[in-house]
């Protein structure tokens, strides 16, 4: 427990240096370059994220547990899911690419090159998975906290340098490739002797994978699609300023989200490692407590103060934000006890109701889109959001066996007692 601790610790500071800068950066971005430039990066970023899941293969949930239970297999399993994922995501970028070649300015192909490579080095980055199982995330800390100091310091040089808007996917790449070639040096330092694994060996992980992990490839795509969809279809209806605004309220409304999900990664190993059903099911209810305890105050305080934190941070030109900051705060709340849901399910081996599941609420977002955004603008893409998290997070995850995960979720409090015992005990 103690190590559980330690380590969730470090995710802690990773997340809260992360996050806040990441934040404030990006505000102060975004005031420089306007709603307009600043929506053009955010569409751009939404196209490409759209690779990510189909290049992952659903696989990092599933390298995590395996690195979680048995090491030297999950060592193995990781290393074989690399291969694949280099080959997807090829396969994947090169028509978008291909597109913007014949329908876009010169610009636009620039950044969309910097944010591919960007994105590739996201995708073979295994390595963060192997130290985050092995709750060694102080390794993961110290590397990113220094990137993002780099990041900070380009981003921040460009805007007092007043370049052009292709520069400002230069801190993209930036902040991928070197944590990718530093842990992947790490690694390989520390577990040579692991690392091979015969050919015909490799060849049955691969097959794992796709059995396996296309289920969640399915899953994480329609992830990406509901939660990005919105972006992509306010820039083609309405613009990239109204994808600026837009991304201004996700920014500050997602900006606490890093404590509950440096929890959730954290404790998750305890959660997996547990033999007894019941020490299981107190620790996933602990879970989606401590998330909710985390998401209530933040909630509450954009509910009260979105018009004047949007002035205060964005300025005038962002002042649209404000009056879906409280929806978007709320549908981050439901996307992080959906994070608990999922997790709980790829550990009961519910891959397949996880791929029935999301593609349904990817098509309900679609479809709330199409009709709200015409109508309602920047808060008809919000609630559109908001109902397709509840519908994931409530209805649907009800029909999984017998709704298990929707008993623990709304039962979350059983775990108090049990947990004023075991603080008594000690």
């Amino acid at each position: 427990m103690k190590a559980i601790l330690v380590n969730a610790m470090w995710l802690m500071v990773e997340r809260i240096s992360l996050s806040l800068s990441g934040i404030f950066v990006s505000i102060y971005v975004a005031r420089y370059l306007g709603p307009g430039q600043f929506g053009a990066i955010n569409y751009l970023l939404a196209t490409v994220a759209v690779l990510v899941p189909l290049a992952q293969l659903g696989a990092d949930s599933i390298i995590f547990n395996r690195i979680a239970r048995r090491r030297a297999s999950g060592i193995r399993l990781m290393m074989a899911s690399m291969r694949i994922r280099r080959r997807l995501f090829l396969l994947a970028a090169l028509p978008l690419l291909v597109w913007q070649l014949l329908f876009r300015d010169t610009t636009e192909v620039v950044m969309l090159v910097l944010m591919l490579a960007s994105a590739y080095f996201s995708v073979q980055d295994v390595y963060k998975i192997y130290y985050d199982a092995t709750l060694k995330s102080k390794r993961n800390t110290i590397i990113n906290n220094a990137v993002l100091i780099l990041s900070i310091l380009l981003r921040l040089g460009l805007v007092h340098a007043e370049l052009s808007l292709a520069w400002f996917a230069v801190p993209y790449i930036v902040s991928s490739a070197i944590p990718y070639l530093v842990r992947r040096w790490m690694f390989r330092r520390e577990n040579r002797a692991q690392i091979a694994a015969p050919r015909r060996l490799i060849k049955s992980y691969e097959k794992y994978l796709f059995s396996v992990g296309l289920p969640l490839a399915v899953s994480s795509l329609s992830i990406v699609i509901y939660t990005r969809i919105d972006q992509l279809m306010l820039g083609n209806m309405l613009g990239t300023q109204a994808v600026g605004w837009y991304s201004a309220a996700t920014t500050l409304a997602q900006g606490w989200v890093f404590v509950p999900m440096a929890m959730i990664t954290s404790l998750m190993p305890g959660i997996a490692g547990s033999r007894q059903p019941e020490e299981q099911a107190y620790r996933i209810r602990l879970l989606n407590l401590i998330v909710l305890m985390i998401s209530l105050p933040v909630l509450l305080f954009f509910v009260w103060f979105a018009q004047p934190v949007i002035e205060l941070l964005y300025g005038a030109e962002f002042q649209p934000s404000a009056a879906i900051l409280a929806v978007c705060t709320l549908t981050a709340m439901f996307g992080a006890l959906g994070t608990v849901s999922y997790r709980s399910m790829v550990l009961f081996s519910g891959y397949r109701f996880i791929a029935l599941k999301m593609p349904i609420v990817a098509v309900i977002n679609v479809v709330l889109n199409i009709l709200l955004i015409p109508r309602y603008g920047l808060m008809g893409a919000a609630i559109s959001t908001l109902f397709s998290e509840f519908i994931s997070l409530f209805v649907l995850n009800a029909f999984f066996q017998r709704g298990k995960i929707t008993r623990l979720q709304i039962t979350c409090f059983y775990c108090i007692p049990v947990l004023i015992k075991k603080f008594k005990r000690k």
